[in-house]
C-alpha cells in the first residue's frame, strides 16, 4: 500500500517532426486546385457585379415604364 504523496507523471512528447508535419499541411490542397478556385472566385464576383448592374437597369426600366403609362 502506497501512502506517500502521488508521483507525478511526466509525458514526454517527441516533437521532432513537428516542423515537417506543418510544412505537409500547406500541401494538403494542391496548388492546381489553389489556383482554379482563385479563378473561380474572381468570376463569381465579375458575375455578381454584372448582376447587381442588370438587377439596377431593371428596377430603372420599370420606373420609366409606368413614367411612360
Amino acid at each position: 500500500r502506497d501512502d506517500g504523496p502521488p508521483r507525478e507523471v511526466l509525458d514526454v512528447r517527441d516533437n521532432s517532426k513537428d516542423g515537417e508535419y506543418w510544412e505537409a499541411l500547406t500541401r494538403v490542397i494542391p496548388e492546381r486546385t489553389l489556383k482554379l478556385w482563385d479563378a473561380l472566385g474572381a468570376a463569381l464576383l465579375e458575375y455578381h457585379k454584372v448582376l447587381t448592374r442588370r438587377a439596377e437597369l431593371f428596377s430603372e426600366a420599370t420606373a420609366l415604364r409606368r413614367q411612360n403609362s
